[in-house]
């Protein structure tokens, strides 16, 4: 049961200077209040300052956990496969980071250097840390589980059959060089993924999945599309064609659409969520 509930799919965060801000800020502000690792009997003029050099520090060390560490070891970041183990083991590592930083700092002021001070500093900081963390990170999955499982009800509910649309236009994407071109029925389209400077398009030909890849941002493409009101983006990189949604399911990570003739599940972005189901009940 509970090995289950650990390797549950769990969301990473989509705003990493949202929450670095966040937490330097809450590091300083509990420093300033609390005042614990002897700050209490330090009376100096310099005290605001010394305090705010703990937020400082926090900011640099997660800016180095989540702009260095997190990049050099992809594959484990990888968001399909993160889990609220993971998310977990990844904060209570933010959380040593930043006791360590916090001893580091304290030491230079202070000149308070031992093994039993780097003890003492990361046993108080992981006990003041360890427990919110598994908490918050329990009741968010929980959350964020229940209103997506309700979206994607509501989100199924708008969907209706389009079986009987035959769409034979042809739609034509022109790269970036203006050079290269290609051509498609709209009744045959069913997403555009973005890669980089490129984008992949899916296709049915035969009965059968194509793809083919073209020089051309998605933000170009999204220009050249605007004119096909059943060619919605519902994602940073994905465009779909809501003709071919067969329906969506929900979990943690947020709502996922699953197109006919595709195994692959189309994420939808949280911020476009509502815009796409707008698009899709308007399009009857």
């Amino acid at each position: 049961m509970i090995k289950e509930y650990i390797n549950k799919p769990y969301p990473q965060f989509e705003s990493k200077w949202k929450l670095i801000i966040s937490i330097s800020l809450f590091i300083a502000l509990f420093m300033l209040i609390f005042q614990p690792f002897g700050l209490s009997d330090y009376h100096n003029s310099d005290k605001i300052l010394i305090t705010a050099g703990y937020g400082c520090l926090t900011f640099v060390i997660l800016i180095i956990n989540l702009f260095v560490v997190s990049p050099l070891l992809r594959k484990w970041f990888n968001a399909k496969s993160w889990t609220v183990i993971k998310q977990i083991f990844w904060l209570i590592w933010i959380i040593f980071t930043i006791g360590l930083g916090n001893y580091l700092y304290t030491s230079l002021i202070f000149s308070f250097w031992s093994l039993y001070g780097l003890l003492v500093f990361q046993v108080y900081t992981l006990l003041v840390g360890i427990i919110p963390i598994v908490v918050l990170t329990i009741l968010l999955q929980n959350i964020l589980l229940t209103q997506n499982l309700k979206s994607a009800r509501d989100f199924n509910s708008s969907l209706i059959n389009k079986d009987d649309i035959l769409d034979k236009q042809i739609i034509c994407l022109i790269a970036d060089n203006l050079k290269d071109k290609f051509e498609v029925e709209l009744s045959n389209l069913l997403y555009i993924e973005s890669t980089g400077n490129y984008i992949e398009i899916f296709y049915v030909k035969d009965d059968k999945l194509k793809n083919t890849i073209l020089r051309c941002t998605l933000k170009r493409t999204e220009i050249q599309l605007e004119t096909y009101p059943s060619l919605v983006k519902c994602h940073r990189a994905f465009l779909i064609n809501i003709n071919k949604i067969i329906h969506a399911k929900g979990n943690s990570q947020g709502l996922k659409l699953i197109l006919k003739n595709t195994e692959k599940e189309i994420p939808v972005s949280r911020n476009l969520s509502k815009s796409l189901k707008d698009k899709i009940s308007s399009y009857k």
